[in-house]
């Protein structure tokens, strides 16, 4: 119980349906006690047909707001305990409608008593705790319709990923941030390798000065990842060590990364910008062919131990 205090509203959904799993089974143990053979889960139905009968199929789905499917799943199952029989609709006489039998007009005189017993012992429960829940929920499933909790999230999760994002160029204060960050993420998934140490511990020689270029993403004031663009042959750029840190993932930060390295190597009249990677790296493959890489043929054998596939990015160049 600790842990799921401690989780807080992450497991509201969870302690909900705890809650009210052990609603329903100890309803369920009320009605056996009383010599009734009767589900908690058909309350909602049965007490709509005990007073608005007879209703066809598609009004009990909208009256208890619950799916088509599931309300005639309901019908069925109080069908098979005789409960209830078909009826004449009183709207439509050639649609099916559903009323209480004689035997479930019987278990209703048993069930209404009952009935005012759970509810007695509920409010006696919400008093206990100085709070009324059923007020409560009924607040919170009227929020929920005006806009649904996937939407709430979402719009949350974009709010997240479009907070400030600032990309800016290499600096040598920062040339300690291009080695940390990579080691980070090489050392997670791989291993680092010597050209890997050559590169990264001297960033300046390896790829500032022969032409290329360095950029790092900075999110609330801290560095949070990197990308680098280094000149090849004639106008031909790999795109090289992109690495973001964990505690950033999220923030479509690579993305910001590789969109801006790009940017950079068309104004300086790039004509092939490729890159080298690994097949394992699902989620930075998807970021790539986003971008716009496609696979193709090394033409020349990689320096990386790691890398088992190549990309080229020609469109628009």
């Amino acid at each position: 119980m600790e842990y799921m205090d401690e989780l807080g509203l992450l497991a509201l959904g969870s302690r909900l349906r705890r809650l009210s799993d052990q609603i329903m089974a100890d309803g369920a143990k009320v009605y056996a006690q009383s010599g009734i053979d009767f589900d908690p889960k058909w309350f909602p139905i049965f007490r709509l047909l005990s007073t608005s009968a007879p209703l066809g199929i598609m009004e009990i789905s909208s009256m208890l707001d619950i799916s088509h499917p599931y309300a005639i799943q309901l019908v069925k199952a109080l069908e098979k305990k005789g409960l209830v029989v078909n009826v004449v609709n009183k709207n439509d006489a050639r649609k099916r409608a559903i009323g209480l039998s004689e035997r479930g007009k019987e278990v209703l005189t048993k069930l209404e008593p009952l009935w005012k017993d759970i509810e007695g012992a509920m409010e006696n429960m919400f008093r206990e705790t100085n709070n009324n829940l059923f007020t409560n929920i009924i607040q919170l499933e009227n929020t929920f319709k005006e806009k649904p909790f996937y939407q709430r999230v979402m719009e949350t999760t974009k709010q997240r990923q479009n907070k400030t994002v600032d990309i800016v160029n290499f600096l040598p204060d920062l040339a300690h941030y291009f080695k940390s960050l990579n080691v980070e993420w090489l050392e997670k998934y791989f291993t680092v390798e010597p050209i890997d140490e050559q590169v990264l511990g001297n960033p300046t020689d390896y790829i500032i000065k022969p032409g290329g270029v360095i950029i790092f993403a900075i999110l609330d004031g801290e560095v949070v990842g990197t990308c680098a663009l280094k000149l090849k042959e004639g106008k031909t750029y790999e795109l090289t060590k992109m690495a973001v840190t964990e505690k950033a993932q999220g923030y479509q930060i690579g993305k910001k990364l590789g969109q801006r390295i790009i940017e950079i190597g068309k104004e300086r009249g790039a004509e092939k910008i490729y890159l080298e990677s690994n097949r394992k790296l699902v989620p930075a493959l998807s970021l790539y062919r986003k971008l716009g890489f496609i696979e193709a043929v090394n033409p020349t054998p990689s320096p990386y131990e790691r890398s088992n596939i190549y990309m080229e990015l020609k469109e628009g160049i």
